[in-house]
């Protein structure tokens, strides 16, 4: 319900009649364009002539007031008392100032306020731009420190050409803290030209460079809108903004448009790429849309549910009866989300485009869940997942009176980012009831919520399932314990296993916001995990561990109700690759893997362990093995003897990468050119040695071009053992670049010396970059030019 303070609607409809009398006789064509009020002022001591104030749906009305005897300066200001969590006013404090008439404000260049708090705080969001209607330039701020001290804070206007007719003034909105309430105050809000904000950078996308699919007559909305500005502390803050404050344009009109909110609409095949500026700038970040003229959909149906009958409630799935919903698409106001029926090889799924969010209700028929544990789900996406792109659940009860909003309705969201979510695969979400903390009650269930980042998804199999013991998914229990491990523990270093010393300071349930219940339980007199319901799980080492001396990961699991599970390990970058493991078991299922199938990670710096898949899954004797004799894999073990030590006079020579000589100074020898490959630099008998392990490519880069043209030879000393192709280029100004194929694999270190002529037509006299393009791990000594 929205509740709306007006403090001169009389006086301006006066106003009103007077100046259309007054205009009875003109010839409108003669007429300038509308002039709107330039006032600064929002709130001085009062409202400002013709402010409104509205409160938000679901928030305690009463919580704004004007203050009389708290206020920075002057005669009041604004008091804001935030509820405690359960409150029956509300669950928080939220609303709007807004004008009736719009303000131009292009003469400012921000909002400013003073505030303080009864307590050292943090509130949710402070902007401007919201009036109740189009709002179409938002800006705010989120996270808002505040402590107990007047301060004054600044929200840029990120581009003020645009606030010609504005007619949000001020939005706030701010939850309990710890489930407790608090007061904040606000007063002198106004805008001004402060002339000292500076260095203005746009981002969109949230600063990436973006690539999805899409099909014809498909629209796909873009976010992540901000702009990032120098304060006049000097200190950079970030105001995010809608859409229309940029200027969007695509490169191709004829394969994919755009409008001003950043909706992009396919028009035919081809590939085009979105960018936009704020105010004449570049915005950071793009969308490049690649469209084969067909939608983008799932190419298999979604795994076949395998649970029980009688312990699920279906909302949508071809593998029960469903109970009657009465919406999938409740077409709310603002949702722009569309929804229809398709069939992937036989199978009913439901598709969403243009997804912002979309409310699914079965009010007529409520779901009494009270028995059930979980709530299951599986999405299917053809958008980028990477984050900060977030999927959010949400499910709402109506409580024992079973209509909205009588006072005792609950609800609770959860949200998934990458790594559970991913592009282009089926992912399957398991979701205790225990995570959702905020559902107080699920006797009258009504309203299924979808919102998020990605504009497709692709939905089955929606059910709400109950377990076998209560918490986990019906899986059972492994009546025995896991096989006794029998490696000599001198070749092992164990993570998790009974049988041997485990790695101290390992955290198993680090919070990476997963659904998973982690437990240790006990399984014939043994330790072992449990992850029930399990959607993803990672494991914390203490510090970077070593287990390059290793050959493989050995784990023992056990599942019944698994259809898919996949075993990570995770170096600094991070760096991760996965293991798919064959689910369900018949029993324990013991398993040696090669470290070599987790390239590219880098086995010096292994620093976290993951799983991800469904079901229940039993774990133990975690650990990682020094065995050979396991065998597969085609992996290096690394050279035992350092590169041979040149002898070429240090006049002759000039020096990338050599402990023999000076190097050349200020080279990066691992830039950010976007490869997939591990650098690290590891001693080998005594002798530092650049190692690419998982090579795709890797550059380098000198700190400016170099003259080598009185040289005459490149020499270099390479060692590998799995490497199947191996190419050295020189790249000079343009760029040019040339190749030289070396022979790989080698049987010890290959000292090679290239002439020089063979890089033509590099250009020897500016060389600025060298590349190594191949497969494989990769062991470099002694990169020289020597005469």
């Amino acid at each position: 319900m929205k509740h709306i303070f007006n403090l001169s609607s009389a006086a301006f409809l006066i106003l009103s009649v007077l100046i259309l009398m007054s205009c009875s006789r003109r010839d409108f064509d003669t007429l300038s364009p509308a002039s709107f009020p330039t006032d600064p002022d929002v709130f001085l001591d009062a409202f400002t002539a013709g402010l409104n104030y509205a409160a938000f749906g679901g928030s305690d009305v009463t919580a704004f007031q004007v203050d009389m005897e708290v206020k920075y300066e002057g005669e009041s200001s604004m008091r804001f008392a935030v509820p405690d969590a359960g409150s029956p006013r509300g669950a928080y404090a939220g609303g709007v100032f807004f004008l009736d008439v719009g303000r131009d404000l292009t003469g400012y260049d921000a909002l400013t306020f003073w505030a303080k708090a009864s307590k050292s705080a943090s509130v949710d969001l402070i902007g401007f731009g919201n009036d109740l209607q189009e709002s179409k330039f938002l800006a705010q701020l989120n996270g808002v420190a505040m402590n107990t001290n007047w301060q004054k804070y600044i929200i840029p206007i990120p581009d003020p050409a645009k606030l010609t007719e504005e007619k949000g003034m001020l939005f706030f909105s701010e939850g309990p803290e710890d489930s407790k309430g608090y007061t904040f105050w606000i007063d002198e809000v106004k805008f001004e030209k402060l002339g000292t904000i500076a260095q203005r950078r746009p981002i969109i996308l949230a600063g990436q460079d973006q690539t999805t699919s899409a099909g014809t007559g498909e629209t796909l909305t873009m976010g992540g809108f901000s702009a990032a500005f120098n304060m006049p502390t000097g200190i950079d803050d970030t105001v995010n903004t809608a859409a229309a404050y940029f200027d969007f344009v695509s490169s191709d009109n004829s394969i994919a448009t755009v409008n001003e909110t950043g909706i992009v609409t396919i028009l035919d095949a081809g590939t085009a790429t979105i960018t936009a500026t704020l105010a004449g700038e570049d915005a950071v970040g793009s969308l490049t849309v690649s469209s084969t003229g067909e939608v983008v959909k799932p190419q298999s149906p979604a795994p076949m549910p395998t649970r029980s009958a009688d312990s699920v409630i279906s909302m949508f799935s071809n593998a029960y009866d469903d109970v009657p919903i009465d919406l999938w698409n409740t077409f709310w106001q603002f949702s722009t989300a569309l929804n229809e029926d398709i069939q992937i090889d036989g199978d009913d799924v439901k598709r969403y485009k243009n997804l912002n969010f979309v409310g699914i209700e079965f009010t007529s028929q409520q779901i009494n869940a009270s028995e059930m544990t979980h709530f299951h789900m599986d999405i299917w996406t053809p958008d980028p997942t990477d984050l900060p792109a977030v999927f959010k659940v949400l499910l709402v009860d109506f409580g024992a009176d079973g209509s909205f909003d009588g006072g005792d309705d609950s609800s609770h969201e959860l949200s998934f980012t990458s790594p559970v979510l991913k592009t282009g695969e089926w992912i399957s979400l398991d979701m205790p009831f225990s995570s959702f903390t905020g559902l107080t009650n699920r006797n009258n269930l009504a309203q299924l919520v979808l919102s998020g980042d990605l504009p497709n998804v692709f939905i089955d199999n929606v059910y709400f399932y109950q377990d076998a013991n209560g918490s986990g998914t019906g899986g059972g229990t492994p009546t025995s314990a896991a096989p006794t491990p029998t490696a000599n523990p001198a070749d092992v270093i164990s993570i998790f296993s009974d049988a041997y010393t485990d790695q101290a300071g390992t955290n198993f349930n680090p919070d990476w916001g997963q659904a998973t219940t982690f437990s240790e339980v006990s399984v014939d007199g043994n330790a072992a995990l449990l992850y029930a319901g399990l959607n993803y799980q990672g494991t914390e080492l203490a510090g970077g561990l070593d287990v390059s001396g290793m050959t493989h990961l050995h784990i023992d699991y056990w599942t019944a109700n698994s259809t898919l599970l996949n075993a990570f390990i995770i170096s600094s970058g991070p760096v991760e690759t996965a293991k798919s493991l064959d689910v369900p078991t018949s029993g324990w299922n013991s398993i040696d893997i090669p470290l070599t199938d987790f390239n590219p990670v880098d086995l010096m710096d292994v620093i976290q362990f993951k799983f991800d898949g469904n079901g229940d899954i039993y774990l133990d004797n975690i650990y990682f093995v020094n065995d050979p004799s396991l065998g597969g894999g085609s992996g290096s073990t690394g050279p035992s003897a350092a590169a041979p030590t040149p002898a070429y006079p240090a006049a002759d020579v000039i020096s990338i990468f050599s402990d023999a000589y000076t190097n050349v100074a200020g080279t990066n020898l691992n830039p950010d050119w976007g490869q997939a490959t591990t650098v690290s630099q590891p001693p080998i008998d005594g002798n530092t040695t650049l190692l690419y392990k998982g090579l795709n490519y890797q550059g380098t880069e000198l700190s400016s071009a170099i003259d080598v043209s009185g040289m005459g030879f490149l020499h270099l000393d390479f060692w590998t053992e799995n490497s199947t192709a191996l190419e050295v280029f020189l790249i000079s100004d343009g760029p040019v670049e040339t190749p030289f194929t070396l022979t790989v694999p080698t049987t010890g270190w290959v000292s090679v010396d290239i002439p020089l002529s063979n890089f033509s037509p590099v250009d020897l006299a500016a060389v600025f970059q060298m590349k190594f393009e191949g497969d494989g791990d990769i062991y470099l000594d002694n990169i020289l030019f020597r005469k």
